[in-house]
């Protein structure tokens, strides 16, 4: 199990992504604002995984209805992993991976607008993780869910 890449991900009913995108951009937190394919989220606290679905606005528009059409998100750009660096100073690798997670995290946790602004209803906020490969057996450690916890996130993981 390899981290290749993560980025934080925000949206929900009725979200105001270009407002959002703006606010964000006011604060210094470099991202962009994308269209959603799925409104259902299968997120990770503490450990267990839960799905969670979300009403979005327009997403009962078609696919054809252009770029701007649907319900949209704003991401952080894609991080690049770069914990095999640190990993070869004597750090166990999945050690590194977090440390550069929660660097991450306190990077943005004040910065981030505050979504119930931007939005009506529900809304989340994921940690999306990419790996190289799938495998069983995901664990992480209470440091960094409750780093999560504190900007009311959650976690979702990605296979290449």
């Amino acid at each position: 199990m390899k981290l290749l890449r993560f980025y934080l991900e925000v949206g929900g009913e009725e979200f105001d992504a270009d407002r959002f995108a703006q606010a964000a951009d006011d604060k210094k937190l470099d991202g962009a604002v994308s269209r959603i394919s799925n409104n259902s989220k299968t997120l990770k606290r503490w450990g267990e995984d839960a799905q969670v679905m979300i009403g979005l606005a327009g997403a009962e528009q078609p696919a054809s209805s252009g770029p701007h059409g649907g319900p949209r998100q704003w991401c952080t750009g894609l991080v690049e992993n770069t914990a095999d660096a640190e990993a070869e100073e004597n750090l166990p690798a999945w050690l590194a991976e977090e440390a550069q997670l929660l660097d991450f995290i306190e990077q943005i946790k004040y910065k981030l607008p505050a979504v119930t602004d931007f939005c009506d209803g529900e809304y989340f906020i994921l940690l999306r993780l990419i790996y190289a490969t799938s495998s069983a057996g995901l664990h992480y450690s209470e440091t960094l869910m409750r780093s999560l916890t504190e900007i009311n996130a959650g976690l979702t993981i990605d296979h290449t």
